[in-house]
């Protein structure tokens, strides 16, 4: 009998490197490891058992389709999905049907929940322990000039961002020009035109360090965390129980479960919550130094090869040097 399929489709730029890990880490016999992509200069492709070109364009229905037809065709036994989450995940009863476990961080409501970070931050403004930066949820240029102003009248700094989005795309902080993100205000309203926009949050600054913290959750219950502190041109694996803590009462109000990672960044020595991705993270191949290998728990836990009191605990206080943010390649 073949080993169980594992499948990524596409994903971030580190895919690769987390199925290199996979394979290297996995016992004799224990899964196969499938990977697609739409373009045969994939470089991850050199690490997966198997790989095959994935079609590029369809319409996000059709792209279902095609997914449901190579789980079949393979016995694929769970699939992570990158690309077309929403619709893969809706779908779950289908791949269900053809024996196949599609393995996201919630059901369709609950990523699109945490997908908008002011909708995110109201469902859990309650947990003990989190603390959120000052936030207004502006859709036009006048409500954004107002914002603006209240906010700059209880803080040093003020940013903004788009309520949905990845890798900081759309990020600023006004007048700071030292920043890297930083705009004149003018400019900012320049940008954001004259009409309606998408649901933008303009924010307090918060200065102090960031800390990533990439988790395994099991149906709500936190079984595994790698708390990493951003440094320029390195990150640190932290001993950090109290943002762990944190990390699981979201994990609980949220119903988590698999792979997914929490961003928070420090204002006045408190960490504050920015957002939550139910996913890999693109920093998930630093956790990897730890010692806990958490893709492969995940492929663990979802095949029950492998229970949580089997998890090892991560090693702490190791400096990892910082590659190129991994993004959707």
């Amino acid at each position: 009998m073949p080993a169980p399929a594992v499948w990524f489709n596409k994903y971030l730029a580190n895919t690769g490197e987390v199925v290199a890990r996979l394979r290297r880490d996995r016992r004799p016999g224990e899964f196969r490891v499938l990977v697609t992509h739409p373009s045969p200069r994939y470089r991850g492709r050199c690490h997966a058992d198997h790989f095959e070109l994935e079609p590029d364009g369809l319409a996000a229905d059709r792209y279902v389709d095609y997914c449901l037809g190579f789980a079949e065709r393979h016995g694929v036994a769970l699939f992570f999905p990158g690309r077309n989450v929403l619709p893969v995940v809706a779908a779950r009863d289908r791949f269900a049907a053809v024996g196949t476990r599609v393995c996201a961080a919630g059901d369709a409501a609950t990523i699109r929940l945490v997908n908008h970070k002011a909708k995110l931050a109201a469902a859990v403004a309650d947990v003990p322990g989190v603390r959120l930066p000052t936030c207004e949820v502006v859709t036009d240029r006048t409500a954004f000039d107002a914002a603006v102003e209240r906010l700059r009248g209880r803080h040093t700094r003020v940013c903004y961002k788009p309520a949905t989005g990845v890798y900081g795309i759309g990020f600023h902080v006004l007048d700071d020009f030292n920043h890297p993100n930083g705009i004149a205000l003018a400019d900012a309203r320049t940008r954001l035109g004259a009409g309606r926009f998408a649901d933008l949050l303009v924010m307090e600054y918060l200065p102090g360090p960031e800390r990533s913290v990439d988790a395994l959750a099991e149906n709500g219950e936190l079984v595994g965390a790698v708390v990493r502190r951003k440094g320029h041109g390195w990150q640190l694996i932290e001993d950090n129980p109290r943002l762990v803590e944190v990390v699981r009462r979201l994990a609980a109000r949220l119903r988590l479960t698999g792979l997914f990672n929490t961003q928070f960044r420090d204002a006045a020595g408190e960490p504050h919550l920015l957002e939550i991705n139910p996913r890999m993270s693109g920093g998930l191949p630093m956790t990897f130094r730890s010692g806990l290998n958490l893709p492969l728990w995940a492929v663990r836990l979802a095949l029950g090869t492998g229970t949580a009191a089997d998890l090892p605990a991560p090693r702490t206080g190791v400096r990892v040097p910082q590659p190129v943010p991994a993004r959707s390649t």
